[in-house]
């Protein structure tokens, strides 16, 4: 961008051949205009600033010593060049001493090529001023982002349960704040490999910092982040989405985002966490691409289960019909419970995670019907179907998947897994599958399975065998060791925790059943899942950059 230069001069002559005589375009600066006095030139300033600025000493009005004052308290940077004649020669001589102008020209020797000097010497000092800044912007910058990484590293702590204290924050965080839990909704065509996930991330929050400079954002999953802002006058919301609108209209990346209450103190951020993602959890409800805003509710245990007592609500009844026409193969029946089911979703008289659990209930009902490989196989396969139903983001597409799986159930040609016997007993160790998948990570012993269907504790156990090919301890343990095998694959949880999620009431015996179910302790377990991926990260990559060169 070409520096401004404005010229100051009552003496048309003076003032024209200083116009004139230097080719300013061709010098990369760009001439503001010309002023007869002091008090002109400065209204001309003040409209906009000049770079430099060439005036005589003595003018109407406002002299050019005054002039200079003005200027450089517009515009600090500003090259100031004198013009004067000889009975001002000292007056110059000084200023120059003082080091309030770069130089002065005499105008009764004046030559074009020495004002053409003077000026090259000013756009030097600019443009070495200018680098300067650049040089200490640049440094600020480097310097901002390592506070922030270090922030957000502090924060990351403060998420695990680490007792933290940041080093630094910037000022806004001291005062009322929102959390909001950003989940990126992949749009048709869009690639969806862990690579492609990440850099969708990365690029959202560097386009969040530019659209909310104040905040902090944070990468907490592999198709999720956190950004943190201030609320200072319920501006929160309101800005997020905005930010939430331009993400896609202006970059084509849609999220679901939910936002917390306001809170006062940095440290609540754990909790206000938790409220903006049950907040991203109506998205189940109401639909995905929108801001759903919280409310403070008392914490929750990870994913929870249908409660263990809870099973004479509007559910448990067309459940136990949809179990019994599924024992008895009546297609008409079981149809008619499942419709049932899909209206009580809609009524909304579950959580998103209850509504999950039940399904994945539903699903274990009619999975151990049908099956081609033997018991164990069948089990194992069906425990990575019933996975993938934690990932279903809404209600609508979680309708369409359990409608869809019954439809083929009944299309297939399936040899039944609880054959050989009586329908009601087939029934009831049905049930008994879906209870134990729906519980298995919290105390389940043998007994109380057994008691919720309605058998004594030992022929519960004999029938379970039979009809599974597994024995009751066994099935729990390989539940809760896949489930294990999850959290260490997906999570940064710590192993002893992970133990506890998954049912073990103690990391020695967590350990010793992993190991035994597994071939390797879950600490070589996470390493060897996370080297896989890092391995095909590299494999993709490589891809990439073999198809960027076919392109070439």
């Amino acid at each position: 961008m070409p520096y401004n230069v404005l010229i100051a001069d009552d003496e048309p002559m003076i003032r024209y051949g200083l116009v004139s005589c230097i080719d300013w375009e061709q010098e990369g600066l760009r001439l503001l205009g010309e002023a007869a006095n002091g008090a002109a030139a400065l209204r001309k300033l003040q409209e906009e600033p000049a770079d430099i600025l060439i005036t005589d000493i003595k003018m109407p009005l406002m002299d050019g010593l005054e002039l200079v004052r003005h200027a450089k308290a517009l515009n600090p940077r500003v090259q100031a060049i004198l013009v004067s004649s000889y009975n001002d020669f000292d007056y110059a001589r000084e200023a120059v001493k003082l080091g309030v102008v770069v130089d002065y020209l005499l105008k009764p020797t004046m030559e074009p090529e020495d004002l053409l000097a003077i000026v090259r010497i000013c756009k030097a000092k600019l443009d070495e001023e200018a680098e300067r800044r650049r040089d200490e912007e640049r440094a600020a910058e480097v310097e901002q982002g390592s506070r922030l990484r270090r922030l957000e590293g502090e924060l990351r702590g403060l998420l695990a349960g680490h007792r933290t204290t940041p080093g630094w924050m910037p000022e806004w965080m001291k005062g009322p704040l929102v959390a909001s839990i950003w989940r990126h909704v992949p749009q048709a065509g869009e690639a969806e490999g862990a690579i492609d996930h990440l850099l969708t991330l990365e690029t959202a929050t560097a386009r969040l910092s530019q659209l909310l400079p104040r905040s902090v954002a944070l990468i907490i999953g592999e198709q999720a982040f956190l950004a943190l802002l201030p609320d200072r006058e319920s501006d929160g919301f309101p800005a997020i989405e905005g930010a939430q609108r331009r993400l896609q209209q202006e970059n084509g990346l849609l999220f679901t985002v939910g936002v917390s209450p306001v809170f006062h103190h940095w440290r609540t951020l754990p909790e206000a966490c938790r409220w903006a993602q049950a907040a991203s959890e109506e998205s189940f409800f109401g639909g995905e691409g929108r801001c759903y805003a919280g409310k403070i509710a008392p914490a929750q245990p990870p994913e929870p289960a249908v409660p263990l007592d809870d099973w004479h609500g509007p559910f448990h009844a067309q459940r136990e019909q949809f179990s019994r026409a599924c024992a008895d193969a009546d297609e008409t029946a079981g149809r008619v419970a499942l419709a049932a089911v899909c209206a009580i979703w809609q009524a909304r008289e579950y959580t998103r995670q209850e509504v999950l659990a039940q399904a994945q209930s539903l699903l274990t009902i009619l999975w151990s019907r049908g099956h081609k490989v033997k018991s164990e196989q069948m089990m194992l396969q069906i425990l990575e179907r019933l996975q993938h139903i934690r990932s279903i983001r809404t209600l609508q597409e979680l309708t369409a998947r359990v409608e869809r799986e019954y439809d083929r159930h009944w299309t297939q040609d399936s040899v039944e897994l609880l054959s050989g016997g009586d329908s009601g007993s087939a029934h009831m160790i049905q049930l008994a599958l879906a209870y134990i998948q729906e519980h298995y990570r919290r105390e389940l012993s043998l007994q109380k399975v057994a008691d919720h269907v309605h058998m004594s504790k030992n022929y519960f156990s004999e029938q379970f065998k039979r009809r599974t090919g597994l024995n009751y301890i066994d099935f729990v343990i390989r539940l809760r060791v896949h489930y294990a095998k999850q959290l260490l694959t997906d999570t940064s949880l710590r192993i002893h925790d992970i133990g506890l999620m998954s049912g073990f009431n103690s990391p020695k015996h967590f350990l010793k059943l992993f190991k035994r179910e597994v071939g390797c302790t879950p600490a070589e377990y996470r390493g060897q899942a996370a080297g896989r991926a890092e391995t095909a990260a590299d494999e993709r990559l490589q891809g990439g950059s073999k198809g960027e060169t076919g392109n070439d």
